[in-house]
């Protein structure tokens, strides 16, 4: 079953010469029980084809077993120069008997009396009900059969998937097709209320008018042509990070000297929860939080993009359970001109230490924001919020990685994913993928989204009730 499990592990290496499979045929040593390559193993002669064979050895134990001087007796040929021997096995008389011929000398017969019959019980494996016959029928069934199983096997291959850096030319004609309509949204959308405001503009609740579908409208005052610039690079930013984790980007205006950008519509952003429940959010429910934002961050740095504003307001939640990165205003492309970045932008309580000292970075900073991330749902608040902007730089800087206040208050799984994080050098921090194998994410319940719903539903209840 090793042979046949490492099948399903594209990292799977011979125990010998250590080299990876990669889905290229392997086998299992009937000895040793041990999964090894071509070169590392032998094949009996006249054994079952295929590598399920029962007739497997790797080369130690073929040659300490006997199994190499066994094989050299099923021949039924000799060559007299060569002092081999011929095995007969004679069945004319009603007593068998051995016959064995020296090529040296003249004919001796011995004969060896059959041993008495006893009978065995058909062995079954430790794990199932079935025997070895009976496993292969059930395996083979009608129609196919355990060498065509294999056959088939070996001819399967997976694509790996290869990521390159694009070039600065490529970016340029993506963002290109970013397409800024002229004309006046409010021909096609009205404008219900006013939901947000920020120091760039405002965003309103608007409903199509075709449909009556709800969506967020963000209307942005447009001052210079850098900004504009600017605004142009995070529409494109989020178009071309568009997965099941990011806000839904549709379209965008220019008019009346404003840009009006129509996205998503989400309930709200992780800090309103935060505010309101900041260390009673279940353990489980966190990670599930986690889970999303990191599988919307290892989408992104998969395609060389950095976010650089991982915080709980530009996290957003919807009333489905949906967790969604939002706010792409600092985002960066990596590129093959240019493939880290040194530029000290964020916010200055989420930004990682190398960020913060001008250093050379790429997608970990994300890494770090996000252990921030989770101190403000355990904690309220991120550390050193309260101190001087440059003073909390100062501390990410030159002091020790930040950590929870009360330890014992969460679990062991908490705590450790917590550090991971939070790890001041980045060549030991983990990346978004590693981390979706942590032992606090497989916390994250398999209907995640359902219960996080419902959470969210009873907090908007009980806000309403008291308000």
């Amino acid at each position: 079953m090793k042979a046949v499990a490492s099948i399903f592990n594209p990292n799977a290496k011979c125990f010998k010469c250590k080299n990876k499979f990669k889905l290229k045929r392997r086998r299992q040593c009937i000895i040793c029980k041990k999964v090894f390559c071509k070169q590392c193993s032998i094949k009996e002669p006249g054994s079952v084809f295929g590598f399920v064979s029962s007739k497997r050895y790797c080369k130690d134990c073929y040659s300490s077993s006997g199994a190499e001087s066994k094989s050299k007796l099923s021949t039924n040929s000799i060559d007299p120069a060569s002092k081999t021997l011929s095995v007969d096995i004679s069945s004319e008389s009603s007593t068998p008997h051995l016959s064995v011929i020296s090529s040296l000398s003249e004919p001796h017969h011995i004969t060896v009396p059959p041993p008495e019959p006893i009978y065995e019980e058909p062995k079954k494996h430790k794990h199932s009900n079935y025997t070895k016959e009976e496993a292969k029928a059930q395996i083979e069934g009608p129609g196919i059969t355990i060498k065509e199983i294999s056959e088939a096997l070996e001819d399967v291959k997976i694509d790996e998937v290869e990521y390159s850096l694009p070039t600065k030319a490529n970016i340029e004609e993506q963002k290109k097709a970013v397409r800024i309509t002229e004309g006046n949204p409010e021909e096609q959308y009205e404008l219900l209320r006013k939901i947000g405001e920020g120091g760039s503009g405002s965003v309103f609740l608007a409903k199509k008018r075709g449909n009556g579908e709800n969506f967020a409208l963000k209307r942005i005052i447009l001052k210079t042509k850098q900004q504009y610039d600017q605004i142009i690079n995070e529409i494109s930013m989020t178009v071309m990070s568009q997965n099941p984790n990011v806000v839904n980007y549709y379209e965008s205006f220019k008019y009346n000297s404003c840009l009006w950008i129509i996205v998503e519509l989400m309930k709200g952003n992780l800090t309103d929860l935060i505010m309101d429940k900041a260390g009673i959010i279940p353990e489980n429910l966190m990670a599930y939080i986690s889970k999303e934002v990191l599988t919307g961050l290892s989408h992104m740095h998969h395609q060389f993009r950095i976010h650089r504003d991982i915080k709980s307001d530009n996290i957003l939640i919807s009333l489905d359970g949906s967790v969604k990165l939002g706010d792409f205003g600092y985002a960066a492309q990596l590129t093959a001109e240019q493939d880290k970045r040194t530029t000290v932008v964020g916010t200055p309580s989420w930004m990682a230490p190398e960020l913060v000292v001008g250093s050379q970075y790429d997608g970990k900073i994300d890494i770090w924001s996000m252990g921030i991330v989770l101190l403000e749902m355990a904690e309220g608040e991120p550390p050193n919020l309260r101190e001087n902007p440059m003073k909390a730089l100062y501390m990410t800087a030159n002091g020790p990685p930040p950590s929870l206040n009360d330890k014992a208050k969460w679990s062991l799984e908490f705590n450790r994913f917590v550090t991971r994080c939070l790890t001041k050098d980045p060549r030991s921090r983990p990346d978004a993928d590693t981390l979706l194998g942590d032992p606090f994410i497989a916390m994250a319940p398999s209907d995640g989204k359902l219960q996080f719903s419902i959470f969210i539903d009873n907090w908007i209840k009980r806000k309403k009730k008291i308000g």
